[in-house]
């Protein structure tokens, strides 16, 4: 009985060494790498009064327009006027610049950012391949044509790459399996 399983942990060996040695050989690793963008919204309001603002004249415009009367030209001059203009950053926004003019004065002046981040993360996930694993335990039989219950020891071996390889002990004698993973 010691001679039998000491054939049957030589075979074993055997196995292993024969069809887990290009996996004993090589470490594999299996690397995945995820890109994940994250937008973020910044928003800037500055606000200034028309006394702040610095300004120059640069030249002085003399037009006799015979055309409009005086109260035209008091009530164009009193009325406050915004003007507004945007202006596209590359593709990371917009700025806004509202001016408020009366009475040839800047009354005041508002600028507003709408700028678009994005960040781009980089997660990198390295996972060993599974390891090569022995078991053992019990098997049993039930014999149809005798309508017995016979039982076996068993070894199993795991390899990395390949299948299930089996060797069984008991009343028959021995046997020999192999498995192959399917999904």
């Amino acid at each position: 009985m010691i001679k039998d399983l000491l054939i049957a942990a030589l075979a074993i060996i055997l196995i292993f060494l024969v069809f887990n040695r290009e996996s004993l050989s090589t470490k594999e690793t299996l690397v995945v790498t995820k890109y994940d963008t994250m937008f973020t919204k910044h928003e800037v309001v500055k606000y200034k009064k028309g006394q702040q603002i610095p300004y120059k004249v640069i030249d002085t415009i003399y037009q006799i327009d015979p055309v409009h009367d005086t109260i035209y030209i008091v009530k164009d001059y009193s009325s406050a006027k915004m003007y507004k203009d945007t202006i596209k950053i590359d593709s990371i926004g917009f700025a806004y610049i509202t001016d408020t003019i009366s009475q040839n004065k800047i009354k005041g002046r508002s600028f507003k950012a709408e700028i678009s981040e994005k960040t781009i993360y980089v997660q990198t996930t390295k996972t060993l391949p599974s390891k090569s694993a022995l078991y053992w335990g019990f098997k049993g039989d039930y014999r149809l044509d005798n309508k017995k219950v016979e039982g076996s020891i068993s070894l199993a071996f795991k390899g990395r790459k390949r299948g299930l390889f089996t060797i069984s002990y008991g009343l028959q004698g021995y046997s020999v399996g192999m498995y192959q993973k399917l999904f």
